[in-house]
């Protein structure tokens, strides 16, 4: 079965990018279909239009015709450096066109569009354009491709903006329509994020969601592996920028990988993690301007051995504590809470409870203030903004003696407002922000840099007492 790559954002910016996504797939030793996102920042900046053709514009926002004019000349740009003669250009040109004019059409509908099936519509422009420059870029490097619209093949339902697989019927559909193409001898180019509802109208899959698109063709296909293609090496053991001695983590298991997702380590998105682990698939994560490095493989970590893989941090957190009042019954009390949280729409990452109070981390960017005041109305409410989640990943946390004592030894010194530990792979503590990057890197020299140095030196101690051995 073809192996299914998917490159994101900086790994398809321009043409230089293009062709080196063309040089990848022609080296490789088997068959592929090719999944790719928008060019960097083309979502902002079609999300910006969005944002300015419905309720959140205002007088201050920028002139559509004039950034759909620059995003055509860039996308006109790439193709004329990719491919030489107006002749080879002319159809791909018109493709590029006729996708502007769509978004303008869609623009120029006016008030009362519904939001969501628009916006999803627009949005989708980005990975429309980027397929159609992929399969010039293969067919320069020799390589047969063809475009195959995600929408024939990504079934959705209608949640436009958020929209659910109907993986039943990818199932179905995928092999269908991939592997024909791929008998033929050639490269099938999907747009990522994007699908159809059951009318047809496009979907998408939430930002982010190419990763979700690869592994959902990948797991119907069969296929040995997914290729997640980056501008990283993998998945490090902490943020580069803050621990100088991070380094690429060679393998990692999946539900670690849908930890480190979540909680900061933002190199796989969630919804392809949480796929890997359903469809037991192998994934890699490698980065396109170095492909040979071996990057860092995703697999299933049943049986694997206890170990520290990561160090995640997350910043932009909001801490919201919630006690009952006095007077109110405990009983029902966290259900009423959650219940509020479930009508407004807002998820949770991190909680902690009580018998009559929890506190409980989401998004800073949340608006809290209906939230707040419906809680209120039942209990004191308190929130903390400038906070942030600090997290360890690892395999075999709750089975393993010992290691929650090494993880709370580097701690101790550090101020905590919450402690998580839910699961065998993770332990998580919110503390006020600017202590986030000492304790971030606190923990990474105790827990992973100090146990790697001790198993470098394993080898020559044992080589040194064979030497002492024979001397006697």
């Amino acid at each position: 079965m073809p192996r299914v790559h998917k490159f994101g954002g900086t790994s398809v910016d321009g043409s230089e990018r293009l062709k080196a996504l063309a040089a990848i797939i022609r080296d490789q030793d088997d068959r592929s279909v090719v999944v790719v996102s928008a060019m960097a920042g083309v979502s902002n900046e079609l999300s910006g239009l969005v944002d300015a053709a419905t309720i959140k514009g205002d007088a201050a926002s920028p002139d559509p015709s004039a950034i759909l004019a620059a995003l055509r000349q860039r996308h006109l740009d790439a193709l004329y450096e990719i491919v030489e003669g107006e002749a080879g250009r002319a159809s791909v040109a018109a493709r590029i066109d006729e996708i502007f004019d769509s978004a303008i059409q869609l623009l120029n509908e006016g008030p009362g569009r519904e939001a969501g099936r628009f916006g999803d519509q627009l949005m989708a422009i980005g990975e429309d354009l980027v397929v159609e420059l992929t399969v010039v870029a293969l067919r320069a490097e020799g390589v047969p491709a063809a475009v195959l619209d995600a929408r024939e093949i990504v079934w959705t339902n209608s949640d436009f903006g958020a929209a659910v697989p109907d993986f039943e019927s990818i199932r179905k559909l995928v092999p269908s329509s991939i592997l024909p193409l791929v008998e033929e001898g050639l490269v099938p180019v999907v747009q990522g994020f994007i699908g159809s509802e059951p009318g047809g109208t496009t979907t998408t899959l939430g930002r982010g969601g190419s990763d979700f698109t690869a592994t959902l063709l990948a797991a119907a296909l069969g296929s040995p592996e997914v290729v997640l293609w980056t501008d990283v090496d993998g998945i490090h053991s902490a943020d580069p920028g803050l621990v100088g001695e991070s380094r690429v983590v060679s393998d990692v298991g999946s539900e670690e990988a849908v930890e480190l997702s979540y909680f900061g380590a933002r190199v796989v998105h969630p919804a392809a993690a949480k796929h890997v682990i359903a469809s037991d698939l192998p994934l890699r994560v490698k980065n396109s301007f170095a492909p040979e490095r071996p990057g860092t493989l995703i697999h299933s970590d049943r049986g694997a051995a206890a170990a520290f893989a990561a160090v995640a941090h997350k910043t932009d957190v909001a801490l919201i504590r919630v006690k009952a009042f006095p007077t109110a019954l405990a009983y029902g009390f966290l259900a009423r809470v959650f219940g509020v949280l479930g009508r407004h729409g807002v998820p949770v990452d991190l909680v902690a409870t009580s018998h009559s109070s929890t506190a409980f981390t989401v998004d800073r960017d949340e608006d809290l203030s209906e939230v707040r005041r419906a809680l209120s109305v039942f209990s004191e409410v308190d929130v903390l903004e400038d906070v942030a989640t600090v997290t360890v990943v690892g395999r075999g946390m709750l089975r393993e003696p010992g290691i929650d004592a090494l993880v709370f030894w580097s701690v101790e010194k550090t101020p905590v407002y919450l402690i998580s530990q839910a699961s065998d792979v993770s332990i998580s503590f919110v503390v006020d922000e600017a202590e986030a990057p000492e304790l971030v890197r606190r923990l990474h020299l105790s827990l992973i840099e100090l146990k790697e140095r001790a198993r470098e030196e394993e080898p020559s101690k044992e080589v040194a007492a064979s030497k002492q051995g024979d001397r006697r």
